[in-house]
Order: C-alpha cells, then sequence, then structure tokens
C-alpha cells in the first residue's frame, strides 16, 4: 500500500471518530459509557481532522457561547449548561486540537451539579448526625417514653432552672454558698434520667456509672460525688404543683430535701438537673453534684 493510501485511510479513521455526549471526550468506537465522565452516550465526532487539501472548507459547528459546548446543529438550548443560543462557528485547526484535548472533572462541574453534589453533601451530614442523635430528624424521633418538654402545661426546663434557684435559696439560708449549673452534669443527668425511663416503661437497660462519668468529660474527677434519682407521682404531687414551673420545682425539691437532708453539709460547687416527665405524668427528675 503506498504512503497516499495509508495518507487517506488514517484520516477516514479520525473522522469516524466517536465523542460523549456530554464531556466531548473521543473514543475510537460507539462503546459506551465514556471513560472519562461516565455518561452513557455518544455522538459521530463533530468536527473531522481535514484532509491535506488547502482548499478544503470545514464544514460549521455550533457553539454555545456560555459554556463552549459544540453542537452539530443550531438546536438550543444548550445541551451542557442550557443557554438559550447558540453560535455558527467554522472551526481551525487550534479549535479541533482544543476540542480533543480532553476534558477535566473541574469542566464537568457545572453550576447544576456542583448544587446537586452539595445537596448530597448536606444530606448525608445530617442524616450521620441523626444517627448519631445530634439532631433528630423526621421519622427519627427520641425513643425515650414520656416528654422532656412539659408535663399537665407546665415547661420542664423552667422547672429545671426554678430547681436550682430554689434549691440555692435554700442553701443560702443553711449558710452555704450557691451552686454553679454545668452542662456537663446536665447532660449526663439527663442520659441517666433517660435510661430510667426506659427501664420503667419499656424494660430497657439503666445507664450505668461509668457511662455518667463519660457523658461528664472530666467536669467531675475520676468519680461521681453524688447522684440522687427520685419521682414524684400524679398522685403524690397535691393541689397547685402543675399551677406553675416554680410550684412543680418547690415540690421536687421538697422531696429532694426529704430524700437526703445531710446532702447540704457536703461542700460542693456543681449541679446538674434532669426533669422528665413519663407517659402517665409521673416526673422523674436527676441531681448530680460534684
Amino acid at each position: 500500500m503506498s504512503d497516499g493510501e495509508g495518507s487517506g485511510d488514517d484520516a477516514r479513521t479520525r473522522s469516524a471518530k466517536w465523542r460523549c455526549a456530554w464531556c466531548d471526550k473521543p473514543h475510537d468506537r460507539n462503546d459506551p459509557p465514556c471513560d472519562n465522565c461516565g455518561h452513557h452516550k455518544f455522538e459521530k465526532a463533530v468536527v473531522p481532522v481535514a484532509p491535506d487539501d488547502p482548499d478544503h472548507q470545514r464544514e460549521p459547528v455550533w457553539v454555545c457561547p456560555e459554556c463552549g459546548r459544540v453542537h452539530q446543529k443550531n438546536s438550543p438550548p444548550c445541551s451542557r449548561c442550557g443557554n438559550a443560543s447558540l453560535e455558527r462557528r467554522v472551526p481551525d485547526d487550534a479549535d479541533y486540537a482544543e476540542e480533543l484535548s480532553g476534558t477535566s472533572y473541574v469542566d464537568l462541574l457545572s453550576a447544576r451539579y456542583a448544587a446537586g453534589l452539595a445537596v448530597a453533601l448536606v444530606a448525608g451530614a445530617v442524616l450521620v448526625l441523626g444517627l448519631l442523635g445530634v439532631v433528630t430528624l423526621p421519622g427519627m424521633g427520641s425513643d425515650v417514653p414520656g416528654s422532656a418538654e412539659s408535663v399537665a402545661g407546665v415547661d420542664l426546663a423552667e422547672t429545671e432552672t426554678a430547681f436550682v434557684a430554689d434549691l440555692n435559696e435554700r442553701r443560702s439560708v443553711a449558710g452555704f454558698e450557691a451552686y454553679e449549673r454545668h452542662e456537663s452534669l446536665d447532660d449526663a443527668t439527663r442520659l441517666y434520667n433517660e435510661g430510667r425511663l426506659r427501664a420503667v416503661y419499656d424494660g430497657g437497660t439503666r445507664y450505668g456509672e461509668q457511662s455518667v462519668l463519660d457523658e461528664l468529660d472530666g467536669a467531675c474527677g475520676e468519680e461521681i460525688t453524688a447522684l440522687r434519682a427520685y419521682s414524684l407521682t400524679a398522685e403524690d404531687a397535691g393541689d397547685g404543683v402543675f399551677d406553675s414551673p416554680e410550684a412543680l420545682a418547690t415540690a421536687l425539691v421538697d422531696d429532694y430535701e426529704r430524700f437526703d437532708q445531710t446532702f447540704y453539709e457536703t461542700p460542693r460547687g456543681r449541679v446538674g438537673v434532669d426533669v422528665h416527665a413519663g407517659p402517665d405524668d409521673r416526673v422523674f427528675v436527676s441531681v448530680l453534684v460534684c
């Protein structure tokens, strides 16, 4: 075979190449998916390699002025970025070389793909946080029986605040320093209280001392100074106890004093408290000091 015949065959081979319909990477065969971006559709190469004839005229193509995507015909919008208009252009050798130079993954990351990736990453992060219990997702609510929010219309967070205030007032009258409420101690009492409710209502397992220590994160040293847990039933509460957070807190502090009258006498500086209502309005309290 002569050199001229060989050159003609090479030209026909190059002109018959396929390219990815998404990223434009050229391929020898119509055999998707694309080995660059994974797209599942190929199209005939838009711009064939011109023969050596200097009089050869290239076929015009239609180019998106926004992203540079080459189209075989004027059929807006752009199949890559959605731009509403295309520009007619007769490519030269430099244009064709650029078209065949490959497309980087950065080029493929169009605005819609970037937005989709961002949404997927955020959704994945929220799911992980939900599984870890950091946030509560719809359909993944707390499995603790009862309510940590209120009982008989009384706000339990306000009750906890009133509990510490009443306790400190009584300590002041008895000549002792006020407690400082501590977040780590609050978290530990909440953990302990939730275990109590699961054990009472669902037959679950209570949290042990080591779990409480782990939750304290060193706030009380290497051992728990004092942890008190008790409950108040609706029958024992009496009239007016559920009238306000302050009234409920007073009843809970009264029970706390009766539970351990010597509790004030040991010097302690930090306190954590958690108040949680069971499904039957039984009020569970855990108090931790150190």
